[in-house]
């Protein structure tokens, strides 16, 4: 599956994060940074990134180059076309060509929520992905994430159930649980009518 390098919406720009660079490093992390303490109660990877360096080693070099190099994962930087910033992230994973499945998932300056810019960008991923050939994509998060399960709900993902006690938080020291939600082509195919 090969997916494209820019998807537009209204108002959003998602640009492939196929290239690294210092500059491009920098300017996600500096996003990361100023959202920190909302990012990190959710994301274990944000207390890993402490610098540019760490983005573009770790995230843009041995994630995004290398899963969309092999084809196993796209991620997109969110742009928001009136300002031309930058404004979050959003990822399909796991792409799987035998079972023709992948995993979505997300993050969003706190400037940025509420807005419905997730939702944009979600929608806009998984209609790529459908039409390259997935057959079924699933968004999991901690069952205290409203955000993000209203993001999933929103954008017409069914709540398959819940993983118990499946996840170790760092932030909140403990055992949490995983809302597991998915949208099939099926469904993705009545929803469009």
């Amino acid at each position: 599956m090969e997916l494209s390098e820019q998807i537009e919406t209204k108002r959003l720009i998602l640009k492939g994060l196929t290239t690294p660079s210092f500059e491009l490093a920098t300017r996600i992390y500096e996003l990361v940074d100023s959202t920190r303490d909302t990012l990190r109660v959710w994301l274990p990877w944000v207390d890993k990134t402490h610098s540019p360096e760490d983005e573009y080693t770790h995230y843009l070099t041995e994630w995004c180059q290398t899963h969309w190099d092999k084809k196993e994962g796209f991620a997109y930087m969110i742009i928001e076309k009136e300002t031309e910033k930058c404004i979050g992230c959003v990822d399909i994973f796991h792409v799987s060509d035998k079972t023709k499945s992948g995993e979505i998932g997300y993050w969003l300056s706190s400037s940025a929520t509420g807005k419905g810019y997730m939702q944009e960008a979600v929608l806009a991923l998984e209609k790529e992905a459908f039409q390259q050939g997935i057959n079924r994509i699933v968004i999991r998060n901690d069952t205290r994430n409203l955000p993000s399960a209203h993001v999933a709900k929103r954008c017409g993902y069914i709540l398959e159930g819940v993983m118990r006690q499946d996840a170790w938080s760092e932030y909140h020291q403990d055992l949490r649980d995983t809302n597991i939600w998915s949208k099939i082509k099926a469904d993705w195919g009545r929803q469009k009518e």
